[in-house]
């Protein structure tokens, strides 16, 4: 796991040049803290840290094989076997590196390379015969790439920071984006393939950008869309479909650990993490240690499950468990993390899982994509109720006007706040048609419902963008909520989370489960099968199998923290501060309705979007304001008690 950036384009002298890549070196240290190199030649500048886990003494970049030049971030699960492919061929491999097989790979197939991978990536390559510099990112975005253009100037990085380090070579690109903004309040994070900045866009997940250095011309190709497997729609039983998928979990678990440092894994107790525990556990010829958190508030705690899990697995486990105020601490940081605006309150405690394993290892399984793959979600049982009522002439309007007369809230605190954030979702995707109905399912509030919390209220492109990518996919309905997903929300909120927190932490989260074979299959089978009547059906099934029907039965919990309470609360202050009349007016971006105390109106029934606000305002003072110090102070908690953070093994 790496960072990269780099630039084309660019009419520079050597000093300057070395001058920009030390910049953006500087801008993704936290990304690669055992090292770092640079490239400067015919125009193309690259630059790589380096957290070195394969071929640790010989697995340096920029990596030079013939005419090309390769910097990675990510991992090729299959490079072993790729490589002892390359070898009978007549090539000769100087490393054991994942990162030669790639360029080896493209040098023999340039236009086609990426097929034949197994993993995670985001890479660059100067093609020095073609002339030319090629991005790519991986099928399902697992590893991030931003992108900005100016004229015939490229500049590329696996973090913003990296492109802002290049902001004087680029115009106009790095002017905040409003309808960026205003859509970050009502998604969480900013959807799509946009970004925060006019200028600045990510390259979609199984895409690749080629540059052509000789005429300045850009191209843009997609190498890859989910698809499902014909195979597995033609499974019968419940049985018959988890036999389909436990070899392919069992040979992901395994490729999963391929590594020259000791891999752990991430653990809640739940179905997906479990079962990647078990096959890492399984397949692994040294201990697997698995890592979990706790929270003093037991509606949030899944610590407990995670002990019945390991001591199942015969697995050590190491439980930090953290009271209120130990996360309130973290905030900042996990804030500051993030390097653009991001709402999803889970992300905190991911930062401080991610520092947990941190502490002791450069690896870390987890089980991502699960619930993506084979529905585990609530809103994909909604999906289901929609199609109930649509085999009921007129029933979906019925329900549609009679939900839509009941309160709305945000709030995940409380049964009856869950309830209604529940019916609301249920109600806007019943009030329109399947699209509109997909768009609603993706939010937390609507554009319009958030439009009075920024100056300039826009973001109906990126609406439309989601809801082409859900109208453009194959299949019913739930199939296409399912693809989506994968190509939106995925990406840009679930991966985004795991990515930024442990990359902070000098961690690779690897995700098994996003092994192109188990997602193919996955969406191939019968719904029966993956959404059935509780969700997940097939996984529930394999959990039942290996760790029997208790533990089977638990309910779904998200991995959050109780922000909407602290919002009134301990994070007041902070509030107020950050939602101050000159600090707003400053940036131009949040409205000044929510200063002088106008954010308390959001929070009797919308709280979620109060710290929508918050993590935008926070932004804001990071990127565009006085830094990560000023965040650090603005967010400081009051000084109450004492922190508890306590941490337990088990052997």
């Amino acid at each position: 796991m790496c960072g990269i950036a780099g630039f084309a384009q660019l009419a520079l002298g050597d000093d300057d040049a070395a001058r920009l890549l030390g910049a953006m070196t500087t801008a993704l240290a936290h990304r690669g803290p055992d090292g770092h190199g640079r490239y400067w030649r015919g125009g193309v500048g690259l630059a790589h840290t380096r957290l070195a886990i394969v071929d640790v003494a010989r697995g340096l970049q920029p990596m030079h094989v013939d005419d090309a030049t390769i910097v990675y971030n990510g991992e090729v699960y299959n490079a072993p076997a790729l490589r002892a492919a390359l070898e009978a061929d007549g090539e000769r491999c100087a490393t054991s590196s994942d990162t030669e097989v790639v360029l080896r790979r493209y040098l023999r197939d340039p236009d086609g390379f990426e097929a034949g991978l197994v993993g995670m990536w985001a890479l660059a390559i100067h093609d020095r015969r073609r002339q030319r510099l090629v991005l790519s990112r991986d099928r399902f975005g697992i590893k991030p790439l931003f992108v900005a253009a100016a004229g015939r100037v490229l500049v590329f990085g696996s973090e913003l920071g990296a492109v802002r380090a290049a902001a004087g070579h680029l115009p106009g690109a790095l002017a905040i984006d409003s309808d960026a903004a205003h859509a970050m309040l009502a998604w969480g994070y900013v959807p799509e393939d946009r970004t925060i900045f006019q200028g600045v866009r990510r390259l979609p997940p199984g895409s690749r950008l080629e540059l052509d250095l000789a005429t300045g011309a850009i191209r843009e190709t997609v190498y890859y869309r989910p698809r499902a497997d014909p195979a597995a729609a033609q499974v019968a039983s419940l049985d018959d479909a988890a036999d389909l998928i436990a070899p392919l979990i069992a040979r992901a678990g395994r490729e999963h650990l391929e590594s020259d440092v000791p891999v752990a894994a991430f653990l809640s107790g739940g179905i997906d993490s479990s079962l990647v525990l078990a096959a890492a556990a399984d397949a692994s010829a040294r201990p697997v240690r698995a890592f979990a958190i706790g929270f003093a508030d037991p509606r949030f705690d899944e610590a407990p499950h995670a002990r019945a899990v390991a001591e199942r697995l015969g697995v050590a486990l190491e439980v930090e468990v953290l009271d209120e105020r130990a996360l309130l601490g973290a905030l900042p940081d996990a804030l500051i993390a993030y390097d653009e605006p991001f709402g999803d309150s889970s992300s905190l405690a991911t930062f401080v899982l991610a520092r947990l394993v941190g502490a002791s290892h450069k690896v870390a399984l987890g089980g991502d994509g699960g619930d993506e793959i084979f529905a585990g979600y609530k809103k994909h049982r909604i999906v289901g109720l929609w199609d109930a009522a649509d085999r009921v002439p007129g029933a979906r309007a019925l329900a549609a006007a009679a939900l839509a007369r009941l309160p709305t809230r945000t709030d995940r605190t409380t049964r009856v706040g869950e309830l209604l954030r529940t019916v609301g979702r249920l109600a806007g995707g019943l009030a329109g048609d399947d699209t509109a109905g997909y768009v609603a399912l993706t939010q937390v509030a609507s554009l319009a419902r958030t439009a009075p919390m920024v100056v300039r209220p826009g973001g109906a492109a990126l609406a439309a963008q989601v809801a082409a990518r859900f109208r453009d996919a194959a299949g019913d309905r739930l199939r296409r909520t399912l693809t989506a997903d994968l190509g939106n929300v995925l990406p840009n909120d679930m991966l985004t989370k795991v990515d930024r927190a442990t990359m902070a932490r000098q961690l690779e989260a690897r995700v098994p489960l996003l092994d192109h074979r188990i997602v193919e299959a996955g969406l191939g089978l019968p719904r029966r099968f993956t959404l059935g009547t509780r969700g997940k059906e097939v996984m529930r099934h394999l959990f039942a199998r290996r760790f029997g029907l208790g533990l089977a039965r638990r309910k779904k919990q998200g991995f959050g923290v109780p922000v909407e309470r602290w919002l009134g609360t301990v994070l007041a202050p902070a509030c107020d501060r950050l939602f101050a009349r000159a600090r707003l007016a400053r940036y131009g971006v949040l409205s000044p309705s929510l200063a002088d105390g106008g954010h308390k109106a959001w929070l009797a029934e919308h709280p979620y979007l109060v710290w929508h606000a918050l993590a935008l305002a926070a932004w804001c003072e990071l990127a565009l304001g006085d830094g990560p110090d000023a965040v650090r102070a603005l967010l400081a908690p009051p000084v109450r008690g004492r922190t508890t953070s306590h941490a337990e093994t088990i052997p």
